[in-house]
Formats: C-alpha cells, sequence, structure tokens
C-alpha cells in the first residue's frame, strides 16, 4: 500500500512539473529533477512515463533523438483532483527546481508571436517556435479583425505556446480526433 502511494505521488508530480514548467520537457529534464532530489531512481522515472503516458495523462514527443514529454487535458484534470496529494516537501522541491531551471529550459526554444497591420483594418498575426538548431517547429500565421485580439493572440502564444502546440499537434495528427 505505501509503495503504491509512494508511485501514484511520483506520478503527480511529474504532472505538477510538466504543468507549472509550461514548456515541454526532455526525458533528462524528469530524471535530473528526481534524480537529483533522491525522489525517484531512473528505472521509476521511466516507469512512471511510461504509465502516464499510456494513461494519457502525457504525450511524448520526439524530436532529433530526445524525448519530450507535454502534459495532456487530462493529465491536468487528474492533477487538479490530486495535487493536493503531494507531499509539502515534494512540491517545495519542484517549485525550487521549476524556479532554478525554468529561465534554461525554456530559452530551448525560441518563441516568437508578432502581429502586422493589415491594409484592410485587420491584423496579420504571426506566431512560431524554433528550436535550438534554429529549425522551425511550428508557424502559426492567423488575420484578426482588432489590434486588442492580436495582441492576446500574441500573449497567449508566449505563456502558453506549449499547450497550443500540442494541442494543435494532437489535433492534426491523431485519426481518432474529431474537432467538435
Amino acid at each position: 500500500m505505501l509503495q503504491d502511494n509512494k508511485l501514484a505521488e511520483n506520478k503527480l508530480i511529474i504532472l505538477y512539473l510538466l504543468s507549472k514548467m509550461g514548456v515541454s520537457l526532455s526525458n533528462n529534464d524528469i530524471c535530473q529533477f528526481a534524480m537529483d532530489r533522491n525522489i525517484m531512481d531512473y528505472i521509476s522515472v521511466q516507469q512512471c512515463l511510461m504509465e502516464l503516458t499510456d494513461s494519457q495523462y502525457l504525450e511524448s514527443t520526439t524530436e532529433n533523438g530526445a524525448t519530450r514529454y507535454n502534459i495532456t487535458k487530462e493529465g491536468t484534470t487528474v492533477l487538479g483532483f490530486f495535487q493536493n496529494r503531494i507531499t509539502e516537501w515534494l512540491l517545495s522541491a519542484a517549485n525550487e527546481y521549476i524556479l532554478n531551471n525554468k529561465q534554461r529550459i525554456k530559452s530551448e526554444y525560441e518563441i516568437s508571436a508578432n502581429y502586422f497591420p493589415e491594409i484592410n483594418g485587420e491584423y496579420l498575426v504571426k506566431c512560431e517556435v524554433c528550436g535550438l538548431d534554429g529549425n522551425r517547429i511550428m508557424e502559426l500565421d492567423v488575420v484578426v479583425p482588432t489590434k486588442s485580439q492580436a495582441i492576446q493572440i500574441c500573449t497567449n502564444w508566449k505563456n502558453n505556446v506549449n499547450t497550443i502546440c500540442s494541442t494543435i499537434f494532437s489535433a492534426i495528427s491523431d485519426e481518432n480526433h474529431i474537432l467538435k
């Protein structure tokens, strides 16, 4: 029973870390967090990641041989229900890791969002994510009727790029996904 509680808490802290970080994390980032603080060993981290992915609470992508994880909508819902089961010291450890590493991890991506007035009075919004190698990961262009909408889209893109890209990727790559 105690071992089951520990496994559940380990899964929750991974969900928490991904939720609060706001960008996808590499397998190495998650292992560094867990192993440097003696929270989990390597095998336990991999078990949690596999089970969370199988349960569709995490989504994994592989780019240039590196696996990165994003929290899904389902993962966010589960975290919302059970976050109170994460011990204070573990939350503190996660928050410290986030504080000390968020900027470094976010800098692994170049995120841009700009808007430009069009001749007809509308605004073209250009949003982009590039990897460290400069290769474009995702680009989104949209035309909106007002400047305030353009500004809001730019702000939302910069603050929620991980969730937005993950949602778009899921919607366009899953043959069973029905947009409503």
